[in-house]
């Protein structure tokens, strides 16, 4: 995809429900960078609605997720986007062939305790001020 200027580059977080990591990342690339970036969710198997822990351990850091049904991952919305990242499984490699992706191999929060959720959290606040440092990068280098 081109950027052009003014426009906001595209981020699309992908797991399979799209109902707890995916919006994660997504909250937190808006509260880091969203005036540069424009992040999306999407998930292989959409649930019906935001998981709770996962909202909670957001509003912990001040975070809020609208809750609502995940959206359902399509080659259209990831062929649409300058950059793709999934969490915790591996994209097929035919799908929206021409985006750079990158692989986050992070656990599921369904099911955890909050410790345990606050971890995958926090790893994903690290990983998404990874991200946006190199994204900033390569915006630079164009």
């Amino acid at each position: 995809m081109t950027e052009v200027r003014g426009e906001r580059r595209r981020v699309l977080f992908v797991c399979e429900h799209d109902a707890g990591r995916s919006r994660m990342c997504a909250a937190y690339l808006q509260e880091m960078a969203g005036d540069r970036y424009e992040a999306l969710s999407a998930g292989l198997e959409p649930a019906h609605g935001l998981r709770l822990e996962a909202a909670a351990s957001l509003s912990e850091d001040g975070l809020t997720v609208v809750d609502g049904p995940g959206r359902q991952l399509t080659p259209e919305m990831a062929a649409a986007v300058d950059r793709i990242v999934t969490l915790g499984f591996t994209l097929n490699p035919e799908v929206a062939r021409d985006v750079p992706r990158e692989e986050w191999g992070i656990p599921s929060p369904a099911g955890r305790q909050m410790q345990e959720v606050r971890v995958i959290r926090d790893t994903i606040r690290r990983l998404v001020e990874r991200l946006v440092a190199r994204l900033d990068t390569e915006a630079v280098v164009r």
